[in-house]
């Protein structure tokens, strides 16, 4: 019995070694696979790897210079070294040289900009003082003229007074006594100073000359004592013949506001009278007020004159203004056209001084003014 128990033991002891061996080997197989699987990956990694190296290798070897052939330029390093870097050193020497020198000019360039500075504030405080003494001369210069109330006796009247600079050149007068009033309109020699001391003068010289109008008073006798006084007083005389004459150009009328009796006379200057939309020129004597190599004496001409009659009187700045696009003059033609015209649109002396302004101020456009400005028109 116990020979049966153990021969069944031995054989069950058989059958789980059979077992247990089939079941290692199994494990085995999968390992063995496992680990093989893993090695082909890491030897197919391994020869990329390789190939890459190989690639490298091969391409280094194809670039790279033979020791043979380095060795000259490998023995020219120490005298290429020691030149380049006297050529920096002198590179160095020029540039602290050119700071030098750059240095020096800035100081020199903030020396003459300080200069500049101070001639700049020189010039702007004279540039103040001048401009405050013209301004201070604009205040004497409208002192000086006479108050246009005078010409209240008119019906109507305007003063277009434009000068070219603060100060004028030209110039109007007005004087009334008893029923004569005399009125004239002048452009003395240059503008600006100049010419303002000159009109200052004319104003002085107006007054002492007509200090007593009456009916016998002629405007061309006014003409005649106002050039020898000119002539007196600036000395003038015909030493210098090509010498330029300082004096002025002159319109100049006596009305009586009774009788509507005009007495005009002009040094260079005419007088336009327009009457029922047309225009009639009194022509002056082509003399100024003061030395002239050929002098004639001044004429004096009488117009019976109506009421609405349109006097006007000038100086040449209008007529000479040059045009912006075309640098064309005004012209006298244009001016009586423009009277003319203005006369027939409107008889109120305040819009057509507006309409004169507003032509002049387009015709010149771009241009500077030119000359002094003045135009008088006196309504009857």
């Amino acid at each position: 019995m116990l020979t049966i128990v153990f021969i069944c033991l031995t054989a069950v002891l058989a059958v789980l070694v059979v077992i247990m061996q089939v079941t290692t080997s199994r494990r085995i197989a999968r390992a063995s696979e496992k680990i093989k699987d893993r090695y082909k990956s890491e030897i197919k990694n391994f020869e990329s790897d390789i190939d890459r190296l190989n690639y490298l290798l091969q391409e280094k070897k194809e670039t790279q210079t033979p020791l043979s052939q380095s060795l000259p330029e490998m023995k020219k390093l120490p005298d290429n070294f020691i030149l380049e870097q006297k050529k920096l050193e002198q590179d160095k020497e020029e540039i602290v040289l050119k700071n030098k020198k750059l240095w020096e000019m800035s100081l020199l360039i903030q020396k003459e900009k300080n200069h500049i500075q101070l001639l700049k504030n020189d010039i702007e405080n004279k540039h103040r003082n001048i401009t405050d003494s013209i301004t201070y001369a604009k205040r004497i210069q409208d002192a000086v003229l006479p108050q246009t109330d005078v010409l209240k006796g008119l019906s109507g009247y305007f003063l277009f007074w434009l000068p070219k600079e603060t100060v004028s050149g030209d110039f109007y007068w007005m004087k009334r006594q008893g029923d004569l009033l005399a009125f004239t309109v002048a452009d003395c020699t240059g503008h600006g100073v100049p010419g303002a001391f000159m009109s200052m003068l004319g104003v002085t010289f107006l007054n002492e000359v007509c200090t007593d109008l009456n009916e016998e008073t002629m405007p061309s006798e006014i003409l005649e004592t106002m050039r020898e006084l000119i002539i007196t007083t600036l000395k003038q005389d015909n030493s210098s013949p090509l010498e330029p004459k300082d004096g002025m150009d002159m319109s100049f009328c006596i009305l009586n506001l009774k009788t509507k009796h005009l007495k005009f006379s002009g040094a260079n200057n005419p007088m336009y009278l327009v009457r029922g939309g047309e225009l009639t020129e009194y022509k002056a004597v082509k003399n100024p007020i003061g030395l002239y190599p050929r002098m004639k004496p001044f004429e004096n001409q009488e117009i019976q004159a109506e009421e609405g009659d349109f006097i006007y009187m000038f100086s040449d700045g209008f007529a000479d203004q040059f045009n912006g696009e075309t640098g064309k003059k005004v012209s006298y033609g244009r001016l009586k056209s423009l009277l003319t015209d203005i006369n027939n649109e409107t008889q109120d002396p305040a819009k057509q001084q507006e309409k004169l302004l507003e032509f002049i101020t387009s015709w010149r456009g771009s241009f500077a003014q030119m000359d002094d400005i003045l135009i008088g028109g006196y309504r009857i």
